[in-house]
């Protein structure tokens, strides 16, 4: 099944680029792929459990053997009513686990599955005032629910068994009792896990102890942060391990523990080298790295991809792409944590932006070429708006060409069309805010700090790129007299949710050895504009950098010499309020230009024959001319 998932991977990277040269195809495609994957069969919505208390801290013993694919444990879960007094609660759990015991405060406690994922938990006479402190523990073993990419893994790596787990975004479930909800986050975890030598166990956070007894390694891991469920994760194999250390920005120096499988060892030592730099990089681009008192780490696991678990990304290879991709996640996905599956593109979108970035930042691409090759696979199907529709379905959830490349590609327009100052403010305001620090938040909070540090109101850019489907298509027909440019704007929709997507478009004019950059700010299909230049242009293109998610299509015609309009004919001249023009060819562009050369009219003509509408215009003597790719004629005009 491995090997069919990565021929999918290639089979559509194949399809969607010309060149690649991008992580996307390594990276986001292949992760969303292989998320898809390890979901579909096994996953299904988390019911809404656990709603009434507030979970403070997990405390956790679990005996692990790879050799079987198999769990058992026990698990406290700390906790409080969120609102008044609780003597019933649920808790998300695979009904296919067996529970044997849950004890309140010493004492058994009715304990049912009332549904395939719900556990539900009686605590009879023993009630919990609201904000009163207490833990329950669930005693349980089992073997997970069996898939190729489950959210608890057994596979071989040179036919040693190794356990993952993986369990965004329905997962966790699968393996331990939980609250899932993007609502709650545990204060801090303390796992405990038992395992034969010679394996490693591994998990979030700092190991803080070890012992092997006749054969039985204990592994004590805890960590001090607030974090989501799905982001707790353990892996245990025979790995070895070996450390970098990162000099941070504020002087702290941060461990990176690296933990491969012996057989990687020298690939590893060599691939994961570009962390440091990386790391600290965007521990001072972005802010401080959100977990500095502890450490950064990767674990290898069993597939190509990889998965931010807080502390400990999970990686299916060393690619730098990766490399960055998880690491970038744990400033968007891990201190901020999306409040919704639908707004999975406040961490898979600014995570692969941020790929991007080191992509190019190390030379192995350009801003232009990555954005060009989002737009060939976002435009490989007219639909689909960043915001996610369908959080039952994690095809969608997960969609690379959504919540990944559209995702990032959505980044990239903000940025551009705030500036870097205002969009690096905003980030940093944001990743900082103590209302979302370590917490949760939706769009709309992203949205509220950008337009602090813009002082833009993004509601139209947002209805459009954000929530709206599609693209704009966009027909440029641009006509060249000497130095001066005419360029006709239009676009179509390539999705009927948005019937025109309002941008500042870019073109780029080039002349011989002289270029300039002009911004058309499109309102209207049919718009005219037009650039005399200090220059003679010979070349006009649409969006050089690759700043508009947008498709187009070009006409460019160059005038030179008299255009040839022999039975060309202006009448009345003077003319009061209308003024007819016969003789014309296809394809004239007309311009009606008052002393000081402010243009009152400006037209293409398809006809022979034109009647125009001059009675707005002030008395005065006025230009008329008319281009065409034969090139241009001039006659005075006069108004009354």
């Amino acid at each position: 099944m491995k090997r069919l998932c990565n021929y999918l991977c290639f089979l559509i990277s194949s399809i969607s680029f010309a060149q690649q040269s991008s992580f996307l195809s390594q990276i986001a495609e292949k992760e969303a792929i292989n998320h898809a994957f390890r979901f579909s069969d096994i996953q299904a919505v988390t019911p809404a459990n656990g709603l009434n208390i507030d979970v403070i801290h997990y405390r956790s013993h679990w005996f692990i053997n790879p050799v079987n694919d198999s769990i058992k444990g026990k698990v406290a879960i700390v906790f409080r009513p969120k609102d008044a007094a609780v003597s019933q609660f649920t808790l998300d759990l695979a009904n296919n686990m067996l529970v044997s015991k849950v004890v309140f405060r010493g004492l058994d406690v009715a304990a049912n599955f009332t549904g395939v994922s719900t556990l539900s938990i009686n605590l009879g006479s023993q009630i919990l005032a609201s904000g009163q402190t207490d833990s329950v523990i669930v005693f349980y073993s089992g073997r997970p629910i069996a898939s190729p990419f489950g959210s608890f893994s057994r596979t071989l790596h040179q036919g040693v068994p190794i356990i993952y787990t993986l369990s965004e975004p329905y997962g966790a479930k699968d393996w331990w009792p939980c609250k899932q909800a993007l609502s709650d986050k545990a204060d801090s975890i303390d796992f405990t896990i038992y395992t034969p030598a010679p394996n490693v166990a591994v998990s979030n956070g700092l190991q803080v102890a070890f012992s092997e007894v006749n054969g039985l390694r204990t592994y004590r891991w805890k960590h001090k942060y607030p974090i989501t469920t799905y982001l707790l994760a353990i892996a245990v194999t025979n790995y070895s391990l070996f450390s970098y250390k990162a000099v941070l920005s504020d002087g702290d120096t941060l461990p990176i523990d690296n933990y491969c499988y012996p057989e990687s060892l020298a690939e590893w030592q060599t691939g994961m080298f570009p962390i440091i730099k990386m790391l600290q990089d965007f521990d001072t681009l972005i802010g401080p790295y959100p977990f500095s008192k502890e450490k950064y780490g990767h674990a290898q696991f069993g597939f190509g991809g990889g998965m931010e678990h807080q502390t400990i990304s999970f990686m299916g290879s060393t690619d730098i792409g990766l490399q960055a991709h998880e690491l970038v996640h744990h400033w968007f996905g891990n201190k901020i944590t999306c409040g919704s599956w639908n707004d999975i593109w406040l961490n898979e979108g600014f995570a692969t932006y941020f790929a991007a970035f080191e992509y190019v930042k190390a030379g192995l691409s350009t801003w232009p070429q990555e954005s060009q090759q989002w737009i060939d696979f976002i435009s490989t199907e007219p639909g689909g708006s960043v915001f996610c529709t369908d959080t039952s379905d994690v095809f969608r959830i997960f969609s690379a060409r959504i919540s990944y490349a559209k995702g990032a590609f959505l980044v990239r327009m903000i940025r551009h069309k705030i500036g870097d100052q205002a969009f690096w403010s905003a980030l940093r305001n944001y990743l900082s805010s103590p209302a979302l620090a370590y917490g949760y938040a939706k769009t709309p909070d992203l949205v509220a700090f950008l337009e602090q540090s813009s002082g833009q109101n993004l509601t139209e850019f947002f209805n459009d790129w954000y929530k709206g489907e599609g693209y704009p298509i966009f027909e440029v027909n641009s006509q060249i007299n000497g130095n001066e440019v005419v360029i006709n704007l239009s676009q179509t929709s390539s999705h009927p949710s948005v019937s025109f997507f309002e941008a500042a478009v870019p073109f780029k004019i080039s002349g011989f050895n002289r270029d300039t950059i002009i911004y058309i700010n499109h309102i209207q299909n049919g718009q005219l504009t037009s650039v005399q230049l200090p220059f003679v242009a010979n070349a006009v293109e649409f969006d050089p950098d690759r700043y508009l998610l947008a498709k187009s299509s070009s006409t460019l015609v160059s005038s030179r010499g008299n255009v040839l309009l022999p039975d060309l004919n202006i009448f009345p001249n003077p003319v009061a309020d209308n003024l007819v023009i016969r003789g014309l060819k296809a394809n004239i562009y007309i311009q009606i230009v008052d002393s000081k050369s402010v243009v009152y009219k400006s037209w293409f003509s398809n006809s022979d024959t034109e009647g125009v509408d001059v009675s707005s215009l002030p008395s005065g003597i006025y230009t008329i001319s008319f281009s065409s790719s034969e090139g241009k004629k001039i006659q005075k005009l006069v108004h009354y």
